[in-house]
């Protein structure tokens, strides 16, 4: 039998292979979005502002008890001097002249666990620390939170559209594909068939064909995903820190299978209507 030509076969894979990629970094975002909340959650400061009456003393004092709050991390807790605000601003940012004194405050900076970094545990936190004596005001950040999530959610859904897009395209081509060499493989066929063949013989090299071009996409995928992942290790990058193992894992896993059935139940699905409508 002829099965796919080269060409075909290699137009059949690349658009699977396009497919599993795209499918690989929906999963990821997706999988990783609750992952990356809780890192931002993890990494906003939440700041205390003191009157210059607080002594030092009193600084320790406060600190200690901000560390005792529930779900504040105790090794966050940080007193942070004017002056050190101050050196700090003028050097990286050039917004003050040492000549015109220091407008800024002490202020005490903490981080909180991301699964205490709810609206209802900031504001019971605030209250508390607001309480105490020489404390200006409490700061934090929420909203942004919220619309990170947002916009990892858009971004999810527009890369899984543009996954379907392509899983259209690869069911297209793949039927084309395999509409083809069965028309060229006509003859052969109706000889087995006359000799007894059953269909699930028949079928047989297509299906194994389709199995092999399942597998050149998952290696090309498999390479893509270690790529992302050793690139992001030796740079050190904020993706590596981002990327859990384990989930990274399982979406391999999700986009293998999913190349698996994409192409067998597809191929299968082919070649009964072809048989079914042509050999009847």
């Amino acid at each position: 039998m002829a099965l796919a030509s080269k060409p075909s076969q290699f137009y059949a894979t690349v658009s699977t292979a396009i497919v599993l990629v795209m499918l690989t970094l929906f999963l990821l975002l997706f999988l990783h979005s609750t992952h990356i909340t809780n890192l931002a959650k993890e990494s906003l400061s939440i700041l205390v502002e003191l009157d210059d009456s607080v002594f030092e003393d009193q600084q320790k004092e406060l600190s200690h008890m901000i560390s005792t709050l529930p779900g504040v991390k105790a090794t966050s807790v940080e007193i942070l001097s004017k002056e050190s605000a101050k050196m700090t601003m003028e050097q990286e940012m050039s917004v003050l002249d040492s000549t015109y004194g220091n407008p800024l405050k002490t202020v005490i900076a903490f981080n909180l666990e991301s699964k205490a970094y709810t609206e209802e545990n900031l504001k019971s936190v605030k209250s508390k620390i607001e309480l105490e004596k020489g404390v200006l005001g409490v700061y934090y950040e929420n909203e942004n939170i919220e619309i990170m999530k947002a916009n990892l959610q858009k971004l999810s859904y527009g890369i899984l559209i543009l996954a379907l897009s392509f899983v259209i395209l690869a069911i297209a081509i793949i039927f084309n594909t395999i509409r083809l060499t069965l028309y060229s493989d006509l003859k052969e066929i109706k000889t087995m068939q006359m000799v007894g063949a059953e269909n699930t013989f028949i079928k047989k090299p297509y299906l194994r064909n389709a199995f092999f071009i399942a597998i050149k996409a998952i290696i090309i995928m498999l390479v893509s995903v270690l790529g992302i992942y050793t690139y992001s290790k030796f740079r050190n990058s904020a993706i590596h820190q981002i990327l859990d193992l384990r989930l990274v894992l399982l979406t391999v896993l999700i986009s293998s299978i999913v190349a698996m059935v994409l192409q067998m139940m597809t191929t299968n699905f082919i070649i009964n209507r072809f048989l079914k409508n042509n050999l009847a």
